[in-house]
């Protein structure tokens, strides 16, 4: 040990000799001595003394060696000695190793009179940078990687450029270095030695190119694009090992490059061309399955894919998959999965017979095969139903639920995604084999690990199957089993999975069991958040599953803020937005409106409105009730009602004859708002009411009642009745009087037909044509007092100018004489509008007041000044002032005998002169003077009497009102109920 430091201080001296035998000396301590020799060998720096003997010439010391030979020592004591020093772990990675890097970098340049030391120095380097991350820096540090490059360039002898390539694989395993700048430099070297470098070189630059492609931007240069050509002839000649070789770095390279494999493809030996060869023929199963992984990068170039040459490579991949070699089977799976891309491809494969192997290797616990497996068989599913059914005979879905329960996510995740793509098909989603995995897939949905696409494809699955009734009816899967797993799903990040739990709940759903269940009421909340979302597509599904709820929790949909959320997607104005959607929504809403009304004013007025449209009866009678109640409450609803459209979605619902009472009733009720008439809105009603009282369908009578009574609430308002669509109002009124309606019926529609002719000429002849007079003229007749006096009010209305003047008749005078002398009849007076109707007539119709039926009226005329109240007498006393102005323009004997007629009114119109109001006088007074008959006074005063009372003169003169005084013999007296008292001269 004391030795050491001598022999370390020797082995630096000037003298060769003493540094060759000192050498001598250290290498016999290093082979012979115990690990604390090596060490302190190592801590004395002898090191350093040993690499500067390193690759002298045998000339400068041919001496020496002769020496060594003739005491039987070694020939070479520092290379022995420092080999077997870097042997020791602790050296190796060590201090003592950091300082003789540098010196050892140093060597690799050419140095005239040491010629070996390159040599040495890179068999040294080699093993310093083994397994040793700190090594290769200091390396790197000291220009290692420049060396090596220059070195390289200098075409060194084969054994030395292989040792340069290999260190430079070994530097270039280190991420870190391949991120060095001097890194890049040495591609284009490596591509020099694929290119002339000896076969040992080549292989050793191809696995140094190897990792130097995992570096971006090494990979992606167009540096490395030189290296294609090379490697693809090396993979065409090159023995097993540099075949290898080269597959390795292609596929460094071209991964994730499509493009840059067309590189591969257009070389003059066309890769694909040689991999398929590999594939055919008789190369061990490690290199075809190298070849598959090369293929399987190649493959995902469009143009490659598109080659004969990538179609002759179908069979011999498919061939591999029924090989004992297992670990080609992940390769041979990539590669034909990207096949598969090409629909011409898939069906070469899928005609190989390529579903049945595929499906085999469903088996063990080769995870990554199996996810490979389960993508390829997808893409040959897909659109193939007769794969489909073939991959289920050979058992597929067994073999997945084999390895489903102790498999990871991500492949859970692809076998929910295969599952998925079977079981689109309708048969096999019934068949037994899918009826397998309804119960794992919800146990899957219940792992919290189980990402986004594992749940959208599981829980597209049990959709697939569940969706059919009869699939439904086999399982008895709990509350617990089926409804929790999808609960947390419900709120899922991803819309897709938000959709499909919904879409899986309303299938559940429309089991009765699940419905009452209590934990259907955990579902409620996320459902209503759904609905939120402002997502077509999940506010569907989330609708569909709270239509199967409604009717039993409808209490809790409202709580959990329903009535809001559903009234939002109601109102939706998009145009785009499914029909299906509202409807459902709507439909839901009207179940909480009918569990209870409370919620009606939490519904706004819009909603309730736009629940008019719905096609569902039940909804459509909800809302009805609830604007009905709303209406009652707030009386100015009905204006926001109207501005909301409620009119127009009445009118369809008396069109379509639909809940017509109810939504006549609210129609009425609308149209009955003065403000609402002023509307432009209410214009458009006319004619669809008009057309309902024309339909024969229309049966319901008391939708038909309220319709009229629709259209006269509309008709008060005056620029309504004189429109133009108020004619076809007329007909269709007219048209209900002649249908036998009620007695209420009759009434309605002749006061809406009042409001009609009153303003407008137009309605009138309307009306007439319509046969409407005729049709009047039956009802004063009618037995309803009510009925009777309306059509006398409208008669009078109808004729109250000369626009129907050839309608009027004395059929019409006969009809309401008639009624007159039936109200006398019955009661004993008249009611003041038979008359009024009578006295419209003959003041338009002069020739009516000498028709028989006018003269027949007079005795009724005076019954009524008896008995009839003061409107009633007035009427009565125009009506004969009327009949006396055309005694003068008729026939004599006409005048005559309505005169005589008349002349029983004397002592009446006596009485009204004496005690009825002023302005009875004046008519009273002149009809007086034109009736025939003896006039009889009682003398209350005589002035100038020529005899004793008792005895009176003859002659008197009367002076009656303001008519000059008359000489009159005085023939008797009388005393009279009612006398007339006057003033007498005798």
């Amino acid at each position: 040990m004391k030795s050491i430091p001598v022999l370390a201080n020797l082995v630096k001296s000037e003298v060769p000799a003493n540094r060759y035998f000192a050498a001598q000396a250290m290498a016999s301590l290093v082979c012979n001595g115990s690990r604390g020799t090596l060490l302190s060998v190592a801590n004395s720096g002898a090191a350093g003394g040993l690499i500067s003997l390193l690759g002298g010439a045998d000339a400068d010391i041919q001496e020496l060696l002769e020496l060594s030979e003739e005491f039987a020592l070694i020939r070479y004591p520092d290379q022995v000695a420092l080999e077997r020093l870097f042997r020791v772990e602790d050296i190796r990675v060590g201090a003592t190793s950091r300082k003789a890097i540098p010196a050892l970098v140093d060597l690799l340049k050419p140095i005239p009179d040491r010629p070996g030391a390159p040599f040495l120095s890179l068999g040294l380097l080699i093993q310093l940078a083994k397994d040793s991350p700190s090594n290769k820096i200091v390396m790197v540090e000291s220009g290692a990687l420049e060396a090596l490059t220059k070195y390289l360039s200098l075409s060194p002898q084969d054994a030395t450029e292989e040792a340069a390539t290999d260190l430079l694989g070994i530097l270039f395993s280190s991420a870190e270095i391949r991120r060095h700048e001097a890194a890049f430099g040495a591609v284009g070297q490596l591509v020099a030695v694929l290119r002339l470098g000896g076969r040992a070189a080549r292989l050793s630059a191809a696995k140094a190119l190897e990792s130097l492609f995992s570096a971006d931007h090494i990979r992606n240069a167009e540096t490395a694009r030189q290296a294609v050509q090379p490697l693809v002839e090396i993979l065409n000649t090159g023995m097993e090992r540099e075949q290898h070789a080269a597959i390795a770095a292609l596929v460094r390279l071209l991964s994730e490059n499509p493009s840059r494999a067309l590189a591969a493809a257009d070389v003059e030996m066309n890769a694909v061309d040689v991999l398929c060869r590999i594939l055919s023929t008789n190369c061990s199963m490690e290199l075809k399955g190298d070849a598959a992984e090369l293929c399987c990068v190649l493959f995902a170039n469009t143009r490659i894919r598109s080659t004969m040459a990538a179609a002759r490579c179908v069979e011999p991949l498919v061939s591999l998959l029924v090989t004992e070699f297992s670990s080609a089977h992940h390769s041979v799976v990539r590669a034909l999965d990207k096949l598969l891309d090409d629909e011409q491809l898939a069906e070469l494969v899928a005609a190989h017979g390529a579903v049945i192997p595929l499906v085999g290797l469903l088996y063990g616990k080769n995870y990554m095969l199996h996810e490979a497996v389960s993508r390829a068989l997808v893409k040959l599913g897909k659109d193939r139903p007769a794969c489909k059914m073939e991959m289920v005979k050979a058992g597929v879905i067994e073999s997945v639920l084999d390895i489903l329960h102790e498999a990871p996510d991500f492949l859970c995740a692809a076998f929910a995604e295969l599952l998925r793509i079977l079981t689109n098909n309708a048969t096999i989603a019934k068949g037994p084999s899918a009826a397998k995995v309804v119960e794992p897939l919800f146990q899957l949905l219940s792992r919290s690990e189980f990402g986004p696409d594992g749940q959208h494809s599981a829980l597209q699955v049990l959709v697939n199957i569940l969706e059919h009734p009869q699939c439904r009816a086999d399982y008895t899967l709990t509350s617990h089993q089926a409804i929790e797993p999808l609960i947390p799903l419900l709120d899922s990040p991803a819309p897709a999975v938000q959709q499909l739990a919904a879409e899986l709940l309303s299938h559940l759903l429309l089991e009765e069991r699940l419905q009452k269940d209590a934990v259907i009421q955990q579902v409620i909340s996320p459902l209503i958040r759904i609905l939120g979302s402002g997502i077509h597509i999940l506010q569907q599904r989330a609708v569909k599953a709270l239509v199967s709820i409604a009717l039993i929790w409808p209490n809790e949909i409202a709580k959990e803020g329903g009535v809001s959320e559903l009234s939002k997607v109601i109102l939706q104005a998009d145009p785009s937005l499914p029909h299906a959607l509202w409807e459902s929504a709507a439909s839901v809403l009207a179940s909480i409106l009918q569990f209870s009304s409370e919620f009606y004013l939490e519904v706004p007025v819009a909603v309730l409105v736009r629940l008019l449209h719905s096609g569902s009866e039940a909804t459509v009678i909800g809302a009805l009730n609830a604007l009905l109640v709303l209406e009652s409450d707030d009386g100015t609803s009905a204006e926001a009602m109207a501005e909301s459209g409620a009119i127009e979605a009445l009118l369809e619902l008396l069109r379509s004859h639909q809940c017509e009472e109810t939504a006549a009733r609210l129609l009425e009720v609308l149209l009955n708002n003065v403000k609402i008439r002023e509307t432009k809105v209410t214009k458009t009603a006319i004619v669809p009411l008009s057309q309902y009282l024309l339909d024969p369908q229309t049966q319901a009578q008391q939708a038909r009642l309220l319709a009229t009574l629709a259209l006269g609430d509309l008709f008060q308002n005056e620029a309504l009745a004189r429109s133009a669509d108020a004619v076809s109002a007329c007909r269709a009124l007219v048209n209900v009087l002649e249908d036998q309606p009620t007695e209420e019926m009759k009434v309605v529609a002749i006061c809406a037909l009042q409001n009609l002719v009153m303003y407008s000429r137009s309605n009138k002849r309307a009306v007439a044509e319509a046969g409407g007079v005729q049709v009047v003229l039956d009802l004063i007749g009618s037995s309803d007092p009510d009925t009777s006096i309306q059509a006398a009010m409208f008669v009078k209305l109808l004729f109250s100018n000369n626009t129907i003047q050839e309608y009027a008749s004395s059929e019409t005078v006969r009809a309401i004489t008639a009624a007159i002398e039936k109200d006398l009849w019955a009661s004993g007076t008249v009611n003041e509008e038979y008359l009024k109707a009578l006295n419209s007539l003959f003041s338009n119709f002069p020739r009516l007041r000498a028709t028989e039926p006018a003269t027949l009226s007079i005795p009724h005329l005076v019954t009524s000044l008896k008995t009839g109240s003061e409107a009633t007498q007035e009427a009565a006393l125009d009506g004969l002032f009327l009949l006396r102005q055309a005694w003068s323009a008729c026939p004599a004997e006409v005048s005559r005998a309505q005169s005589v007629a008349a002349a029983d009114a004397i002592p009446l119109l006596q009485y009204l002169i004496q005690s009825g109001p002023p302005r009875f006088q004046e008519k009273a007074e002149f009809l007086l003077q034109c009736l025939p008959g003896t006039l009889v006074v009682i003398i209350k005063r005589g002035n100038n009497m020529k005899q004793s009372v008792g005895n009176p003169s003859v002659y008197c003169k009367l002076t009656l009102g303001n008519t000059p005084p008359r000489q009159t013999k005085v023939r008797c007296f009388h005393i009279l109920l009612h006398p007339l008292i006057c003033n007498c001269d005798f």
